[in-house]
């Protein structure tokens, strides 16, 4: 079951010549700007809707969407901070945490970090314990992305450490602490620790087990399902291709955002391609682009796998073809 209720997707136009050329440009130029202090408890409150419309955005795929809410939520909150309450301190966090989300998959590492470490400092000032974790993960994980991976895992294994004893009070404080320890799997694999990273999958199911299902608490769409796609994920970053066949094929993913799905769909279509079924590598790379175009555009798996498929087709058709364009691989 699915438990959450999904805010509204939302986007911004603009037209204006001061305004970057991209949406990730202009959430670049918010987090870097410092406005002057405003205030007024109503540009808080009209700041709401668009860290809810941000992640939804997020989660669904559409980063330039997500990107443009941030940066509106951002210039109203940072306007407001000065004597602001706790309540606005949380939001803030967040505000910079879905910055710092887009940011790290947009490519822009190193203004992730600064937003998440700002989001940090929010977190700290609402009192929230588990906002503060769940802002300590995208901080490690903003410190992976800019080059950092040792600090990155380093806070991981403190921050868990520290809230392991209060992780089974609520669903949402054990889904921050699943989700922390998702990350931190990942960041695991990559470094080619794959007993460490079953480790902390294996604490994560734990937590899954306290969710009982697959929610949305603080936007982390943590569950038992989000559990096992991330262990398609590490088989894939240790190159067992047929775990992640095996994982995720039958996985019904069709509950979970579309950021989670296309995540799975994106392994499952190099896992494809790895064991020689190039079509099925190509159908389900349609498939996610037609979900998230924004994310299958953004994300290094998806050039990664349309260039070995140019390179081994004869002619591209044209769903090939156009994907190669969206990611700028060269077809001739």
């Amino acid at each position: 079951m699915w438990v959450a209720t999904w805010a509204g997707k939302g986007a911004l136009a603009g037209t204006d010549s001061e305004v970057p050329a991209t949406a990730i440009d202009l959430l670049c130029r918010t987090v870097l700007s410092y406005p002057p202090a405003a205030g007024g408890p109503d540009r808080a409150n009209r700041a709401r809707p668009d860290v809810a419309g941000a992640f939804a955005s997020y989660q669904a795929g559409n980063f330039e969407a997500a990107a443009l809410l941030a940066s509106k939520a951002l210039a109203a909150l940072r306007s407001a901070e000065p004597g602001r309450e706790s309540a606005d301190a949380r939001l803030c966090a967040l505000a910079y945490q879905v910055a710092a989300i887009v940011l790290s998959k947009a490519g822009r590492t190193h203004i992730a970090w600064i937003a998440a470490d700002r989001g940090v400092a929010a977190a700290e000032a609402s009192n929230d314990a588990c906002l503060r974790l769940s802002l300590l993960r995208t901080a490690a994980f903003s410190m992976a992305v800019a080059g950092h991976r040792g600090d990155a895992l380093a806070t991981i294994e403190t921050a868990v450490g520290e809230f392991q004893s209060r992780m089974s009070r609520t669903t949402a404080s054990a889904a921050a602490y699943g989700t922390i320890l998702l990350t931190g799997a990942v960041l695991l694999a990559g470094a080619g620790d794959q007993a460490a990273a079953a480790t902390y999958l294996d604490e994560a199911q734990r937590a899954a087990m306290v969710t009982d299902a697959d929610r949305n608490d603080l936007w982390t769409a943590f569950g038992p399902t989000n559990v096992t796609i991330h262990r398609a994920n590490v088989a894939a970053a240790a190159g067992d291709m047929d775990t992640v066949l095996a994982l995720g094929g039958p996985l019904r993913v069709d509950h979970l955002p579309a950021e989670r799905r296309v995540r799975l769909h994106l392994d499952v279509a190099r896992a494809s391609l790895a064991a020689g079924d190039h079509g099925d590598a190509l159908a389900t790379l349609v498939r996610a682009e037609a979900a998230a175009p924004s994310q299958v555009r953004h994300h290094r798996i998806t050039r990664d796998v349309v260039g070995s498929l140019v390179a081994v087709a004869r002619q591209p058709g044209p769903e090939l073809t156009r994907l190669a364009g969206l990611v700028g691989v060269p077809t001739t």
